[in-house]
């Protein structure tokens, strides 16, 4: 009896003290394995605050977690995501801190709020982890609240002894209890929650289902009901949140036993909204012919429109077609003689742009065997208004006759996806006819080729009318008029079809986009009626020929020839949809979440557009953001709208790289449209421009500047804290700033030169020296307060982002500001990187604006190295045929993720500056031929450039190499005077060089320095 009272003693001894509610939440303590910045501490998770955060570094493998004091029993947690949420991820208990194991486990979390719960477990440190194998950057958090279990929800009616909680956690299937027809499941909360509703995930067949709330009465309330026995997964949800203390599930068990297999919380956010209901049609009977978006499958599309026309179009992969920001997509449908119904999603599909570059995309796909159907679009100027044609081109590649119809459908939806800021466009009135079909009163296209028959139908109730079911059937409802409260209503334009071997059909449509921005509410006024004698089913080729031909005008004016034409086509796509995606003249990175115009994004597209010949539209530009932005301190404002406003949104005075990029964009314009004369005009807010940058620094310069963080020295002298670069979301140190302010002196240094202001241009160098020597100072004493041997980006957090110091090199100039072997170190890390993403299975999310690193191989005398990052980011172009790449890149090509916009045209000025920037850098000591291009550029054909505006003229070169000699041949244009640096592809030194038939005397295995222009040289291994 003794032993085992000194055993329980001992027992009690050894086990934490168990608390049945969770200590007070000023008692917990959080802690994670990374933060961005101090403002972005571990504790404002726990903080209460909804507004305040947790974020981690931007790689995956973080984990955040809460020391409650001591050990409670836990049964759940509530998670308030911030956008950057993990999708898999899973919640980790322990007593000791050290030894932890899962309670919880999702892969497909939907972000937002979440209330998980799991069977209870005693627990003082309660921890968050996202795998070391994701595709996050990082997870970002506003609360993290562990719940006591006996907080915690509880389920009562299932059959079964097992914890009942495991059926949030584990979705092992559970049967429900009881007998009869009705059984009930319910929800007690003894902590009442803020809810949409419930998720429930049936295992095998089911019957229909209400979700109830008991209301303060004790009285059953519905929320919601899924009637019927489609789908494996019923979204019960109200219009709106609501607090709930209990709910019930109330099952309609029909003659088998219901099972569930999981059930989720949905949080406030996840309400019951019109594109919800419309994404639960879509996803059970007729699901293939819906759009893949409803179905969270990402999709890619390119733009559609007239050079700085004030509405584009987007056209996807499937030859779907949003016509204008925010407007309803129009889907094309086979239905064969045979019954099936098919769709371009589930087909193999072909992508094209005409002559391999200009923006005037195609998509083809096979509808059935022996269907060939390609869908191709482009746009037109009609008088003031632009219009969209778009054409499907059915051809019977079989031998046997082909009947059926092609159904053009109008659907609620945008091609831009509900994660991309984008889902619904709701149609409440619909009007299909042969001349026009009109959506909530405007027309929204024009049959060029009249349909045979035309249908319109509201979404009725649970989506019982809604049109996709009567397509699949042929039964077209006669109704050619619907109205939806919902805004769900669709319509579709239907097409007989008769083909015998060989035999095609056109179908053609036109958008008229309008003369007028839109209403504050997004909608179009009525546009202008288009001109039918001239567009016309018939001239759709015609007028094809005619847009192909202008393109070639406006962008043909510099010749560039490579051995990989597919570099050349990419680089002419960047151009065209620089010009597409602006509106007016201002300069957008994409067509749809880009509706302004930062100067980030726009001096960079500006800087391209003046190689590329369109001199005028890069002065506009200027002219442009310079009357608007520039304001009489000097501040440049970093974004404005797209009709010239300043935009006032988070950001719009805390980013200060727009100083330099002015600046720069004034000195570009000088330097390739037109001389320092043509912008003596801007000497003005130049200067202003220089004296705020100043300000900027002397902030950093006052006496006690941080004086209480460690190291402050490494923040003194430095451009003050902001939120340009794009990865720190609250002010930053960011060198990205000094870089573009290091710029900005050395371009008005240039530019007071020009002028003959020797006052401004002794100004402008001492502050460049002067901010040049603090910034060194800062990255050392960064690097030695982090202890780290790579280059920091930020003085605030030592962390490493190689594509934000890439452009330390170019375009700021500043290479030898960077410790060497630090800058050597961390772009050795950055390739290894890369390199695994190559491998099998591995999951990564990368922007392409890493394509700017390429030219840091090339400045670290590295081409091979450079060839090889440019050849894997090509590689994820999407579709590759359309030249083009999102804002963001994920290694699942379906995963719904967010992506930017696309086509980015700031990346498309990335990769533009890049093709350049290997042909030739202009440096302040001359003009350097061939730095980044490697062997296979100059073998075969060749390489050919001319008409190429550079600093010192106009750059017309061929270089070739055949067997062991490289001839390299210069032509006219670049100034005399200018010294020329050769490099040699492969780095390798060759035995003999001819310099316009007499010998050199002098060069090494890496180049030539040859002080004045030549005509041709040789150099023989």
């Amino acid at each position: 009896m003794r032993s085992m009272l000194c055993f329980a003693i001992a027992a009690l001894l050894a086990t934490p003290a168990l608390s049945a509610s969770l200590p007070p939440r000023s008692a917990w303590l959080a802690t994670s394995s990374s933060q961005q910045v101090p403002a972005l501490a571990p504790a404002h998770a726990i903080d209460g605050d909804e507004t305040t955060r947790w974020g981690g570094s931007f790689s995956p493998g973080q984990w955040f977690q809460v020391d409650l004091g001591k050990v409670a029993r836990v049964g759940g947690v509530r998670i308030h995501w911030d956008s950057g949420f993990a999708a898999a991820y899973s919640i980790q208990v322990s007593t000791d801190g050290k030894t932890f194991h899962p309670v919880y486990s999702v892969t497909d979390s939907p972000g937002g709020v979440e209330y998980l719960v799991f069977p209870a477990e005693d627990a003082r440190y309660v921890r968050l982890a996202a795998p070391a194998r994701t595709a996050d950057w990082g997870v970002s958090v506003f609360e993290f609240e562990p719940i006591a279990a006996e907080q915690a929800a509880k389920i009562t009616g299932l059959a079964g002894k097992d914890d009942a909680a495991s059926l949030w956690a584990d979705g092992h299937p559970r049967e429900v209890a009881g007998q009869g027809n009705e059984r009930h499941v319910d929800i007690a909360l003894p902590r009442p929650l803020d809810v949409a509703g419930v998720e429930v995930t049936w295992a095998g067949s089911r019957n229909g289902v209400t979700l109830q709330s008991r209301n303060a009465a004790g009285q059953w309330i519905t929320i919601d009901s899924d009637p019927g026995t489609e789908g494996d997964t019923s979204y019960l949800a109200a219009a709106e949140p609501f607090k709930a203390s209990m709910l019930r599930l109330a099952i309609d068990a029909g003659s088998a036993t219901p099972k569930i297999a999981r059930l989720r919380f949905l949080g406030p956010p996840r309400v019951m909204t019109p594109m919800k209901r419309y994404q639960v049609v879509a996803s059970r009977a007729n699901a293939a012919l819906f759009p893949s978006s409803l179905h969270m499958q990402q999709v890619y599309w390119t733009d559609v429109g007239v050079p700085a026309g004030l509405q584009k179009a987007i056209f996807d992969e499937y030859g779907d077609i949003e016509p204008f920001k925010g407007g309803p997509l129009v889907q094309a449908i086979w239905r064969g003689a045979d019954g099936k119904a098919s769709v371009a999603d589930n087909s193999e599909r072909t992508h094209a742009l005409r002559d391999r570059w200009k923006p005037m995309p195609s998509v083809g796909w096979t509808a059935q065997p022996g269907l060939a159907v390609t869908a191709t679009s482009f746009a037109v100027q009609d008088g003031a208004q632009p219009v969209v044609l778009l054409r499907h081109h059915l051809v019977n590649q079989g031998a046997a006759r082909i009947d059926g119809r092609l159904f053009l459908v109008v659907r609620p939806m945008q091609v831009n996806p509900p994660w991309q800021n984008g889902g619904p466009s709701p149609i409440h009135s619909l009007s299909v006819g042969a001349d026009k079909v009109a959506v909530n009163g405007r027309t929204l296209f024009v049959p060029l080729t009249k349909p045979d028959a035309a249908a319109a139908a509201p979404f009725g109730d649970h989506g019982a009318t809604e049109i996709t079911a009567a397509l699949a059937a042929d039964t077209l409802p006669p109704a050619t008029t619907a109205n939806d409260a919902q805004g769900l209503a669709a319509g579709a334009l239907a097409y007989d079809v008769h083909l015998a071997p060989g035999e095609a059909r056109d179908v053609v449509v036109a958008f008229p986009l309008g003369t007028t921005p839109a209403k504050a509410d997004g909608s179009l006024p009525e546009p202008p009626a288009i001109d039918t004698r001239r567009i016309g089913a018939t001239t759709f080729d015609t007028l094809a020929e005619k847009v192909s031909a202008e393109w070639q005008a406006r962008l043909g004016s510099v010749g560039l020839s490579l051995p990989d034409e597919t570099l050349v086509d990419i680089l002419r796509s960047q151009a065209a949809y620089m010009l597409v995606n602006q509106t007016g003249h201002a300069m957008q990175a994409g067509p749809r979440n880009y509706n302004r115009s930062f100067i980030r994004d726009g001096a960079a597209t500006a800087s391209i557009l003046l190689r590329m010949g369109e001199v005028k539209t890069a002065r506009d530009y200027l002219d442009w953001y310079a009357s608007h932005a520039v304001h009489e301190n000097g501040l440049v404002s970093p974004i404005l709208n797209a009709d010239g406003t300043v935009n006032r949104g988070f950001g719009s005075d805390i980013e200060y790289d727009s100083q330099g990029e002015f600046i720069n964009l004034v000195a570009d314009v000088a330097r390739f449209g037109g001389g320092p004369d043509s912008v003596r005009a801007y000497l003005p807010k130049v200067r202003a421009a220089m004296h705020f940058m100043q300000e900027l620094r002397e902030r950093t310069m006052v006496p006690g500047y941080l004086a209480d963080q460690p190291a402050p020295q490494r923040f003194h002298g430095i451009i003050a804290p902001s939120i340009s670069h794009e990865g720190y979301s609250s002010p930053t140190h960011s060198y990205w700033d000094d870089w573009w302010a290091l710029k900005g002196w050395h371009d008005g240094a240039w530019l007071a030169d020009q002028w003959g202001d020797k006052d401004l241009a002794a100004y402008a160098r001492t502050q460049y020296a002067a901010l040049r020597e603090s910034v060194g100072a800062s990255i050392r004493a960064t690097m030695a307060w982090k202890g780290v041997d790579t280059i920091p980006a930020a003085a605030d957090l030592g962390d490493g982002d190689p594509t934000s110091i890439s452009i330390a090199l170019d375009p700021a100039g500043q290479m030898d500001v960077l410790p060497h072997a630090a800058l050597v170190t961390t772009f050795d890390r950055y390739l290894a990187d890369v390199r695994k993403r190559e491998q099998p299975g591995e999951l990564f999310a990368y922007t392409p604006y890493e394509l700017r690193n390429v030219l840091t191989y090339v400045y670290l005398d590295r081409p091979a190295d450079a060839a090889e990052l440019l050849g894997t980011i090509v590689r994820d172009r999407r579709p590759p045929e359309w030249n083009m790449w999102a804002e963001v890149v994920h290694s699942r090509l379906r995963h719904p993720g967010y992506l930017g916009d696309m086509p980015h045209t700031w990346i498309g000025a990335e990769y533009a500056r890049l093709i350049f920037g290997m042909l030739m850098r202009e440096a302040d000591d001359g003009l350097y031929l061939l730095p980044g291009a490697p062997p296979a550029w100059v073998a075969g054909k060749g390489l050919t450039v001319s008409k190429l505006p550079v600093a010192y003229g106009v750059l017309n070169m061929s270089a070739r190499r055949q067997g062991d000699t490289l001839v390299v041949t210069l032509d006219k244009g670049i100034r005399a005077g200018t010294a020329i640096r050769v490099f040699w592809p492969g780095r390798t030194r060759p035995a003999s060089v001819v310099v316009d038939g007499k010998p050199a005397t002098a060069w090494d295995a890496d180049g030539i320095r040859i002080d004045h222009p030549f005509h041709t040289l040789q150099a023989r291994w």
